[in-house]
């Protein structure tokens, strides 16, 4: 299934300053007195148009007993607000995420608490902090092979906000001087399991996940090693690094090994085998501004735990075949029951092993102040499918 999406982005940041007043017989200008507080909001309109192939597998899944014709499409305004606020060594951080979805399922309110956070730094090396908190580990825009920790991207439009992960977690940092090595860092995490509140998705309740990376700046390359483990999940071990090999020319690369992940396959017949493997991931992208501020953006992703040709030609025949037998017999048993065995496929956004992703965007063309029009693409290198993606982003800032 190909996908056209226009995506329309309204960003808007408000902060309270409480101007300053000179005294009567002081002429100098004093500086204003930063306030302890930021509130902020973004507003965000997400159109999109799936332009559909009829004769697909995944068209028969979704709408077998409705037929949209070649086209659906979905909206989503969005909002999101921000409030910070700093006394001493501590900072409280908020987030929340409203949204109002609407598409061919139905229309739904969504409602979250994407981040929630106190955060101590009794020292300029030390940071200690606790609550609901986005992580961002890894170099690539679209994909995170070594974000074993990270909630899953959108590759047809990665800059979405995600929600958080329940976490206690210690920074430390260090300056160097004298040699190749200019910066060392430590972050130390741990992701409880409490309930359905707490990282539900991470384990069963009362397991403690436990995520470690350590950070060099080394001969002017950023380096990441990341540890990642819990009880109920696969050992993770990556490596990424980043490196400006001219001022406006970056390159960046991510490579991740997992020790017993579980994976799930299925034949012609619909039979289900669960395996445990232990995948290599890796990504290589660039990124390069030109002169007239036009961004570029390429990464190759290989994806070690994604299923291969002969893989999913099994897949897509098992779906074949309850199509027909629905066809046949009106019955829809046939097609509940593909539909949940497919899930762990479609579960994932991009489920086969070679990926491309390919942005360009422009910023303020014909001098139109806060407006950035870009254009991407996630292309399949195996049977050439892919999602294009035009949209424009405005974001003006008071």
């Amino acid at each position: 299934m190909q996908a056209l999406a226009l995506i329309l982005v309204l960003s808007l940041a408000l902060v309270w300053r409480e101007n300053a007043t000179a005294g009567e017989y002081d002429f100098s200008i004093p500086e204003a007195e930063k306030k302890p507080y930021s509130l902020g909001g973004r507003l965000e309109l997400r159109a999109i148009d799936h332009r559909l192939d009829e004769e697909a597998a995944r068209t028969h899944l979704s709408y077998y007993r409705d037929d949209p014709g070649s086209s659906t499409r979905e909206y989503h305004p969005a909002a999101e607000l921000n409030a910070a606020y700093t006394s001493g060594l501590v900072q409280a951080k908020l987030l929340t995420h409203h949204e109002f979805s609407m598409n061919e399922a139905g229309d739904e309110w969504i409602n979250e608490v994407y981040e929630g956070y106190l955060s101590l730094t009794p020292s300029a090396n030390v940071t200690l902090e606790a609550g609901k908190k986005v992580i961002l580990w890894g170099k690539g825009y679209a994909w995170n092979p070594v974000g074993f920790v990270n909630r899953p991207k959108d590759p047809d439009d990665p800059g979405l906000s995600q929600e958080g992960y329940v976490q206690v977690g210690l920074d430390l940092i260090k300056s160097l001087t004298g040699g190749a090595l200019n910066n060392v860092g430590l972050t130390a995490l741990a992701l409880p399991v409490v309930g359905d509140w707490a990282n539900p998705d991470l384990g069963e309740p009362g397991d403690v996940n436990a995520a470690v990376k350590l950070y060099l700046l080394w001969h002017d390359t950023d380096i990441d090693l990341i540890v990642f483990g819990g009880a109920e999940q696969p050992q993770g071990y990556g490596l990424d690094f980043s490196r400006n090999l001219a001022e406006n020319f970056e390159l960046h690369g991510e490579l991740a090994w997992q020790h017993g992940v579980r994976r799930t396959t299925l034949d012609e017949k619909g039979r289900v085998t669960t395996t445990e493997e232990n995948p290599l991931s890796y990504l290589l992208g660039l990124r390069y501004l030109t002169a007239v501020d036009t961004t570029y953006i390429v990464e190759y992703y290989h994806n070690g735990a994604g299923y291969s040709e002969e893989e999913l030609g099994r897949f897509f025949t098992y779906q074949g075949n309850a199509w027909q037998e629905w066809l046949e017999s009106g019955e829809a048993a046939a097609m509940e029951q593909a539909i949940q065995r497919t899930a762990p496929y479609y579960r994932q956004r991009n489920f086969g092993t070679d990926y491309l992703y390919l942005k360009a965007s422009q910023k303020e063309p014909w001098d139109i102040l806060y407006f950035s029009p870009w254009i991407a693409a996630v292309v399949n290198l195996h049977d050439g499918s892919f999602n294009l993606q035009p949209g424009l982003t405005y974001t003006p800032v008071t």
